[in-house]
């Protein structure tokens, strides 16, 4: 695994937990929504798993957007990057030594 493919993933793959936490709670309002079911009732919130689903969609979507942004402006030369290999730096982050950015390819610290 190059750097250049370590650092989209550690960008993208990040996006699919909004939509992965929407199915989960989805699946926990459908079952809560379908109690009155087994006794014979009408389901509470019919629409919601749907909703909450449609949700995280867009959840993630926005959160894929951001980061191709962000991607797309590192590889136009407008972005921070690291001095080793070339990849895009992460949030700064408050360390012994003051502030620093990690390099989302090969890890390295970077201050600020």
């Amino acid at each position: 695994m190059s750097y250049v493919s370590r650092m989209c993933a550690r960008l993208l793959v990040p996006s699919a937990w909004p939509l992965v936490a929407a199915l989960l709670v989805a699946m926990a309002a459908k079952a809560l929504s379908d109690l009155p079911v087994a006794s014979g009732g009408a389901p509470v919130w019919p629409d919601l798993p749907g909703l909450l689903v449609l949700l995280g969609v867009g959840a993630s979507t926005l959160y894929y957007l951001v980061q191709m942004v962000r991607l797309l402006r590192w590889q136009r030369g407008h972005g921070d990057s690291c001095y080793v290999c070339g990849c895009l730096l992460g949030r700064e982050t408050q360390g012994r030594r003051g502030t620093y950015r990690r390099c989302l390819g090969c890890g390295k610290p970077h201050s600020s």
